[in-house]
């Protein structure tokens, strides 16, 4: 969205808006200017189309793409980590990508061993069995019940993965054209783009959970000498883009970070685990921004969340972070999540509000 930075009434604007009601103490108000300052973007994106992005783009300084190609178009790589309670949300977040992307595409995939030989059956009985796919074992140092650990080891899991990627949870739907996604501009120093806002609109999130002293042990040497500050924000790192060169330098400061880690020093606070701060703490001051249009994070936080339909609708990519998934009772727009909702013909994994 870099075309609309400095514009009369554009984002910049906007967040100084924002941070004014935030220092004022007023952060019922500031929530509120939040939520109009994103619908807005929203609507400003989608009349506006990508010419911004594609300029930025054909700039020099951004890093090569160096996709593979089918009939002539590239080939779009979408890279997923989950685990059996979430093999719904991979089935769904992957039915949703390959609905409204144009391209080719290519799922790599990772789960645990258990359960690969069942989501194999089943997406081989639905239309995503037409999709590029390669399915890899979670490696043993993703712990069990943390598949979000996978996204440090991409580059061990997936040794044939070159080029860009996006990373997207299972937690997710998106809702355009993930080649938009990927023309998001990286240079090269920069590990990927992500989202990083310190005002989610959701008022049950406590603002301290989203800057890096809520997530890292700042004590610890490794991470004191990163020299990062406490109150910034933190990124979400459930959607990211990157480039595979990128990624493996990054994953190989990630994994150093955790070998440091002991129980009497850990580099992650007690509300955090040490796959989430190494992410983090690798990644800081080397981020890319992404459209903000391409992630409306927060939609788990709470069962009900007071955004209107037309605004879920303007997101590009929903995002179920926090407890509440989209295949459980109490879900914020579950019924999106329904429409891309594959069935298990073994009727073994199926949603809450499905019944027998």
């Amino acid at each position: 969205m870099s075309s609309l930075r400095g514009q009369p009434g554009g984002p910049a604007d906007s967040t100084k808006h924002i941070d004014t009601l935030r220092q004022a103490g007023n952060i019922a108000l500031a929530r509120v200017a939040k939520s109009q300052a994103l619908l807005s973007e929203f609507l400003q994106h989608a009349w506006k189309g990508n010419v911004s992005l594609n300029h930025s783009q054909s700039s020099n300084r951004h890093v090569s793409s160096s996709r593979l190609t089918s009939g002539g178009k590239d080939i779009l790589k979408v890279v997923v980590s989950g685990d059996a309670d979430s093999l719904l949300g991979v089935m769904a977040m992957m039915n949703s990508v390959a609905t409204n992307t144009h391209h080719p595409l290519h799922f790599y995939v990772t789960l645990p061993s258990a359960v690969i030989p069942h989501f194999n059956k089943w997406i081989s009985q639905t239309k995503l069995r037409t999709a590029g796919l390669t399915v890899k074992p979670h490696p043993p140092k993703v712990p069990q019940k943390r598949s979000h650990y996978a996204k440090i080891y991409i580059k061990n899991i997936f040794p044939n993965l070159k080029g860009s990627f996006v990373y997207l949870d299972p937690d997710i739907i998106v809702q355009g054209d993930i080649s938009e996604l990927l023309n998001t501009p990286i240079i090269t120093s920069q590990f990927g783009a992500f989202t990083k806002d310190c005002f989610s609109t959701s008022r049950h999130l406590s603002l301290t959970h989203q800057y890096y002293s809520f997530h890292l042990n700042l004590l610890h040497p490794a991470i004191h000498a990163l020299k990062i500050h406490p109150n910034t924000c933190v990124p979400n790192t459930g959607v990211f883009v990157s480039q595979m060169h990128l990624w493996a330098n990054a994953s190989h400061q990630m994994q150093e970070l955790i070998s440091s880690s002991t129980i009497n020093e850990p580099i992650h606070s007690s509300m955090a685990d040490e796959g989430e701060a190494a992410v983090l703490a690798v990644i800081y001051g080397h981020m890319a921004p992404l459209p903000r249009v391409w992630h409306l994070p927060d939609l788990g936080l709470k069962a009900r969340v007071s955004y209107s339909k037309h605004f879920v609708q303007s997101a590009k990519l929903l995002h179920w972070n926090g407890h509440f998934k989209p295949w459980s009772r109490k879900a914020a727009f579950s019924d999106v999540w329904l429409r891309y909702y594959l069935a298990d013909p073994s009727g073994k994994y199926r949603p809450a509000r499905i019944s027998l």
